[in-house]
């Protein structure tokens, strides 16, 4: 037991230097170090036949779904619609049309995924950028918390809320419910704090009316298909919404509306492939082998101990809320969560208040915000504006921006889950 336990924290170490470092695709790395945990056998159940019980399928089913809709949604023109609408909503008023932007990217990531979101709008920032003189760098890092923060308000909108969604079979309105509150309140802080201050001349404001002029429906490439596929996306949020009253699986419904998407729009699932971000998958199919194997021989029981001796609610609160947070700052909120829901879970078991699955989800999600890592929107934000501005962002720079307001949000989420705990909300 010793030996294995050895291994399996030598195979977990060398899986998170892929992951920090970049020097390989951390994706392929991670599914690498799962298919050595189950070739090494070092968790004898670990077969083809016992799949399910390592693998969560309904987490990995109800992204493939989602990545096909929104996928197939993009191609017709809806979310650049939504983004020139956003524009001209803001009649040439920086601050209006900023807000209404960061807004839109928030709302839009409640229920895409944040890396699709900030793909969508980032050539809009960048073009205000260059427009109105305003820095780049800021208006990027601004759109990646903003993305962060409405991921963090849905079970759907996140990778970290749809795992935490399926080990905790927490239904889809209670993450609404409990979650959407704290990142709605965060983000117009967030609005407040970074743009009272800023001022437009003459010449500023004539160049945003004049970018505020460009008809949103421009951007629609297919009306038709759009109209169809939105009913189907909205049908799929519908089933979410009722998915316990129905008895159905959430990734059966994603799937479902993946499927009749595929059909409204005369595509077949090879031509699919492609709106599916496969690395995702199979990095998350590579976490959830090696937390597995860690929880089989006993590491995870380590932390559960530790962790356990502390018999105040609210303490462990904090405690579970903070270090899930800076877990994710440094290594990326997926992984931070994947490692830390068999310990929820058994505190759970231990008696522990349901509370602290909300602690994790925010401590993980908004903690994100801090650094280049913390999230996958993250590192693709700062390439875009590599890519498109030339801009290149440091560790130590993104950190001075993104820290204040992130210690901000886990004050704040800290604050507010302790208030859930003692109304017992």
């Amino acid at each position: 037991m010793v030996f294995s336990q050895a291994l399996m924290l030598a195979i977990f170490c060398v899986s998170y230097y892929f992951i920090l470092s970049g020097r390989f695709k951390s994706s392929v790395m991670v599914f690498l170090m799962g298919l050595i945990v189950a070739f090494m056998k070092i968790v004898e159940d670990m077969s083809l036949e016992n799949l399910s019980q390592f693998i969560d399928f309904n987490t990995i089913g109800l992204l493939a779904g989602m990545m096909i809709i929104v996928g197939l949604l993009k191609s017709t023109g809806f979310f650049q619609f939504v983004a020139v609408y956003a524009v001209k909503m803001g009649r040439g008023d920086i601050r209006k049309t900023l807000s209404l932007i960061v807004i839109s990217i928030a709302l839009l990531s409640a229920f895409l995924d944040n890396v699709t979101t900030i793909l969508i709008f980032a050539p809009i920032l960048l073009f205000i950028s260059d427009t109105v003189g305003i820095d780049a760098a800021y208006l990027m890092v601004t759109g990646i918390i903003a993305s962060n923060l409405g991921g963090a308000s849905t079970m759907i909108g996140d990778p970290p809320n749809i795992i935490i969604g399926s080990a905790s079979k927490l239904s889809f309105n209670s993450f609404i419910i409990h979650l959407a509150p704290v990142c709605i309140l965060i983000l117009m802080l967030m609005l407040f704090i970074w743009f009272r201050r800023m001022n437009s001349d003459e010449s500023m404001r004539e160049k945003i009316k004049k970018l505020a002029t460009t008809d949103p429906k421009s951007a629609i490439i297919d009306k038709k298909k759009m109209i169809a596929l939105l009913f189907v996306f909205l049908g799929v949020i519908f089933g979410f919404a009722l998915h316990e009253v129905l008895d159905y699986e959430m990734a059966l419904i994603s799937m479902a509306g993946a499927t009749i998407a595929l059909v409204i729009y005369g595509k077949s699932f090879e031509e699919a492939a492609k709106e599916v971000e496969w690395d995702t998958l199979f990095f998350l199919i590579g976490l959830f082998m090696i937390t597995y194997a860690m929880r089989k021989v006993g590491l995870i029981d380590y932390l559960t101990n530790v962790i356990s001796k502390v018999h105040s609610p609210i303490i462990l609160l904090t405690i579970l809320l903070w270090l899930s947070g800076f877990a994710a700052m440094f290594l990326s909120s997926v992984p931070a969560v994947v490692v830390m829901i068999p310990v929820i879970k058994a505190l759970i078991t231990s008696g522990f208040t349901p509370t602290i699955w909300w602690a994790l989800s925010l401590g993980a999600c908004l903690g994100a915000n801090a650094t280049t890592l913390g999230a996958p929107v993250n590192i693709v934000g700062l390439s875009l504006l590599k890519k498109y501005s030339n801009t290149n962002i440091s560790f130590g720079n993104y950190m001075k921006k993104g820290l204040p307001i992130t210690i901000l949000s886990l004050f704040i989420s800290n604050i507010y889950v302790i208030f859930m705990y003692l109304t017992g909300w």
